[in-house]
């Protein structure tokens, strides 16, 4: 038995020391993005630009501490193109310079010191307002770090990543974006759609995540380009549907995954651990009619920024080649409370109505004809929504690994002589398609523990 013992000790023992790597290449960069070398000399944005898009985005150096850091939280003018970052030699000198460089510990307990000192260094500096932020983010970062070690990212890929990621998120705790009606995806000089979907690639499954309905799909390729519009009406389940949706429709040689446009509720917007991945998103941003009423003080507020966003989304549709994905529903499926099964959120009928009424009226205006196409979702594994609803933002996150599966339903057609079945047809397929996808995963969970 200790023979059979020894090797998996071994395998044991380096899972753990990748692990520990990982996670102290991640709070590191945690450090070094929200507390940023101060520049003691004028620095080219330029110059910075050039570091963000060749992935170095480190510098080694002194951390300044009292004032110095409480003037970079109150300067409401800095931006991510104004960064320097850098990393405070914490625990005897171990240090992370760049893509090159090599993280000197001497021993598991190291690294592990490391991390410790570098929370304590973050829950020290960073304003009383994000405390419970930054324990979110030290949850989901431990998370995601043990995930990369299953996924197999070798380590230098992974410490370029967090350096990109930690810059960019440290920049949302601290100066929140704030989104327009229609926000187009920031694209240069740093580009967000790319790091999104590179930063959840590893959650995949890859062998176990598939797009159904190919057919359809090359159908609404051909509608795309041949400039009239396509709309997918969704059932919706993590933050993360975006880039799931997108790295499926890559894999599979699809070209209009950055096309799409989300309409997007009013959390990934304003939760600033979920604003940097929204910056590499289109979105037409809403308040969901879950959430309208909540404060009762901003509701016709939010009724007037619905109706310039409805009166935006059928001038795309005017437009032509408009390539939208809504969720009926309003929000996120539910897992039930007793069996924890997630089912399908039931679509809001006059939501669904009142998007076939705008692409008409964009249709008698212009001539571009709008196609609806029902579309399944199974994405919950990946970072899955909390149990309840709730209005605030700062919701905790998972990032474990698990399987992304689409389905693309067939074109739903108006009925003159029944106008509720154009709203039936949408939904029954998204039910019976979500079903065959759940009996799907099943089947596979059931194969990979016979297996293992």
């Amino acid at each position: 038995e200790a023979s059979k013992m020894g090797p998996l000790r071994g395998a044991m023992g380096m899972h753990l020391a990748g692990s520990l790597l990982i996670f102290s290449c991640a709070f590191l960069a945690v450090v070094g993005s929200l507390f940023p070398l101060l520049p003691t000399g004028n620095v080219g944005a330029s110059a910075v630009q050039q570091r963000i898009r060749g992935g170095q985005g480190v510098r080694t150096g002194s951390m300044r501490r009292g004032a110095s850091v409480l003037r970079y939280f109150s300067d409401s003018n800095k931006n991510l193109n104004r960064h320097r970052h850098a990393f405070s030699n914490i625990g005897g000198g171990s240090r992370l310079a760049g893509k090159d460089s090599i993280l000197k510990c001497k021993s598991s307990a190291e690294i592990l010191g490391i991390t410790q000192k570098s929370m304590e260094l973050l829950r020290e500096k960073s304003p009383e307002s994000m405390k419970d932020m930054l324990s979110i983010l030290e949850g989901f970062m431990m998370e995601y770090a043990e995930t990369n070690v299953q996924a197999g990212t070798p380590p230098a890929k992974f410490q370029e990543l967090m350096s990109q990621s930690m810059t960019v998120m440290g920049a949302a705790l601290t100066h929140p974006h704030k989104f327009d009606i229609l926000h187009r995806a920031i694209r240069e000089p740093f580009d967000y759609y790319r790091w999104g979907v590179d930063f959840f690639r590893p959650l995949l499954e890859k062998d176990n995540s598939k797009i159904y309905g190919e057919d359809n799909l090359k159908k609404i390729i051909q509608y795309i380009e041949s400039g009239d519009n396509v709309v997918l009406l969704s059932n919706h389940q993590t933050e993360v549907d975006p880039q799931a949706i997108e790295i499926l429709l890559e894999d599979s040689g699809c070209d209009l995954a950055s096309q799409l446009i989300f309409v997007a509720g009013h959390k990934v917007t304003t939760d600033p651990l979920a604003i940097p991945f929204s910056l590499g998103q289109n979105l037409l941003c809403i308040h969901s009619k879950k959430y309208i009423e909540n404060p009762p003080e901003q509701k016709n507020e939010k009724q007037s920024h619905n109706r310039k966003t409805m009166k935006k989304m059928q001038d795309l549709l005017k437009d032509g080649s408009t390539f939208l994905w809504v969720a009926p529903s309003g929000g996120r499926d539910r897992p039930d409370p007793e069996t924890r099964e997630f089912t399908v959120a039931p679509f809001d009928e006059r939501s669904v109505q009142m998007f076939k009424l705008m692409a008409t009226k964009a249709e008698s205006a212009s001539g571009k004809k709008t196609h609806f196409f029902p579309m399944a979702m199974l994405t919950h594994e990946l970072v899955p929504p909390p149990d309840g609803i709730k209005a605030a933002v700062g919701e905790k996150r998972s990032a474990k690994r698990g399987a992304a599966n689409i389905w693309f339903g067939d074109e739903v057609i108006e009925s003159e002589a029944d106008p509720s079945k154009f709203y039936h047809d949408i939904m029954n397929q998204v039910i019976r398609k979500y079903d065959t996808l759940k009996e799907t995963r099943m089947q596979q969970k059931k194969q990979m523990a016979e297996v293992a």
